[in-house]
């Protein structure tokens, strides 16, 4: 720390041996920096607020149904279209800028020029309120600018409200749906087609398998009223036989208990008919049919066993206790009807196992057809989902031309409008001038600095013999007569003296602010813009 403050102290020693020649530099560069500062034109800025309403009382009503244009998008679009290069061109045309440009490189400043005096920004915190503005050095050309970028932005307003954008939506989306509608028609018919050529392979509720099962059950339920029909006509045949005139022997296959449960069967079995050609094998109900029939049947056999093994059980069936006339026109009666019913039975059991035989042996075609139908269906699905959606964003788009064509989005109000300023905003002479004193200051400075750098001397022991690298044994003080005191002492005096006459002078140049500024531009030609 030491080190570095004998550093600072022997670098101030240095400087202020050239302190008269930094004071002189000091002096120079400020009244320089000053007439510069009289010799800048006033800058006059006019600015206009405008309020941009944004917000539309219809935007609500038509959440998702509309497309309603993004105003802030707008807006912001508006604001780059207005300072762009055409628009800065024709505002520099009509105001009379460009009057006195004759080359495109003058052209080309006036138009940057116009970018960095005009600015167009949101000044509001949120509430579509915003500023105008240019700087110029003429007060109604200020204004001027400031007008005619209102005028463009309303006539561009007005210009985009009936935009094109949504009516090329709504001819594109007319033709996809056109498109789509005659595709769907196409497949519409193309499916009913198939339907009608290939009705017989077409699937009802069941597909193939249920089917299969299906007539496998109604098959198992006719053979098994088959089989019981011709026990019945073979008991009656033994009965016929057997009986001549006296007591009928009655069979335990003809007693009247195993003619109950028969009949109970027969009426199961066609409940189980019935219920086959409405429901699947699966079905409760017909689960419940089979387990009744399977019930029955292992009652049937229990009750032969117990009647076999104990005839006297046997229960003759009404009429057959006694031979005669009677009792044989009943017996031949009931062989006809049971006769009648097992014809009827094989009837139906060929028609089930001829069904039955097509139906396996048209597998592999209703595969195929059932495989084309899922295709065609699945296409018809597709073309039909996406002209639905096609048909909505056309709706909507035509809504939202509606909108647009009927309400302006952007609704301009101004606030305060462009007026002539009367005093000039720029620029800040005192601000500049307090600029020009401190960098005056530091110039002097930093040209005594260089010339302590490059006229060295040394200032302490310690620095000779850094620099020679001898040891220094002593050294003499300068002893000064009173005389010599005196003149130094006024020698500072007037430095200092000199020094605040500088401040002084930075107050006078400041409090001649308004006749420096109407002065020197008259002297100093070439700084008038």
């Amino acid at each position: 720390m030491q080190e570095i403050l004998s550093l600072v102290l022997g670098q101030l020693r240095n400087i202020w041996r050239f302190r008269w020649i930094a004071l002189g530099i000091a002096w120079v560069i400020a009244i320089v920096g000053w007439l510069y500062v009289y010799s800048l034109p006033d800058e006059y800025s006019s600015s206009a607020r405008v309020h941009i309403d944004t917000k539309s009382a219809i935007d609500p009503l038509l959440s998702g149904m509309a497309v309603t244009p993004n105003a802030d998008q707008e807006v912001s679009l508006l604001i780059r279209t207005v300072l762009s290069r055409p628009h800065l061109r024709d505002i520099a045309r009509a105001t009379g800028l460009d009057l006195k440009v004759t080359t495109p490189e003058q052209e080309q400043a006036l138009i940057e020029g116009l970018q960095k005096r005009l600015t167009l920004t949101n000044t509001g915190g949120g509430t579509d309120l915003y500023t105008i503005s240019y700087t110029s050095s003429q007060p109604k050309l200020a204004q001027s600018v400031v007008q005619q970028v209102m005028s463009i932005m309303t006539t561009m307003n007005l210009s985009n409200k009936n935009g094109g954008d949504t009516t090329q939506a709504v001819s594109f989306l007319n033709n996809e749906v056109d498109k789509y509608k005659q595709k769907l028609n196409e497949t519409e018919q193309k499916l009913a087609d198939f339907k009608k050529n290939h009705a017989e392979l077409m699937p009802g509720t069941d597909d193939y398998v249920s089917q299969v099962q299906k007539l496998n059950a109604n098959i198992d339920s006719l053979q098994d009223q088959l089989s019981t029909a011709r026990d019945r006509k073979a008991n009656i045949l033994q009965q016929m036989r057997s009986g001549g005139g006296g007591r009928a022997t009655v069979t335990p296959a003809r007693s009247q208990q195993i003619q109950r449960i028969d009949n109970q069967l027969d009426a199961e079995q066609q409940k189980l008919s019935d219920l086959l050609t409405k429901y699947t094998p699966k079905h409760p109900d017909v689960i419940d049919a089979k387990r009744q029939i399977a019930a029955l049947k292992q009652r049937r056999s229990d009750t032969l066993a117990q009647l076999r093994a104990h005839p006297s059980e046997i229960q003759a069936p009404a009429g057959a206790s006694s031979g005669g006339g009677g009792g044989g026109n009943q017996l031949s009666g009931q062989l006809n009807d049971t006769e009648v019913k097992i014809s009827t039975l094989e009837s139906s059991l060929e028609r089930k196992q001829s069904q039955l035989k097509k139906l396996q042996a048209g597998a592999d075609s209703m595969n195929d057809a059932q495989a084309q139908l899922a295709e065609l269906s699945r296409n018809y699905e597709v073309t039909r989902d996406q002209y639905e959606k096609l048909l909505s964003r056309l709706y909507s788009a035509r809504l939202s031309t509606d909108v647009q064509n009927d309400s302006n989005a952007l609704q301009f109000r101004v606030i305060d409008p462009p007026e002539v300023p009367a005093e000039p905003s720029g620029p800040k002479r005192l601000i500049l001038m307090a600029m020009a004193l401190i960098g005056a200051l530091i110039a002097g400075l930093a040209f005594a600095w260089f010339l302590a750098q490059i006229r060295p001397v040394f200032s302490s022991r310690r620095d000779l013999t850094e620099a020679t690298g001898f040891p220094v044994i002593g050294s003499v003080s300068l002893a000064l007569s009173p005389a010599q005191r005196a003149d130094r002492r006024r020698s500072i005096v007037v430095f200092f003296v000199c020094c605040i006459s500088l401040l002084i002078g930075f107050a006078a140049a400041v409090a001649l602010i308004p006749v420096g500024v109407h002065w020197v531009p008259n002297i100093v030609s070439g700084q008038v813009l």
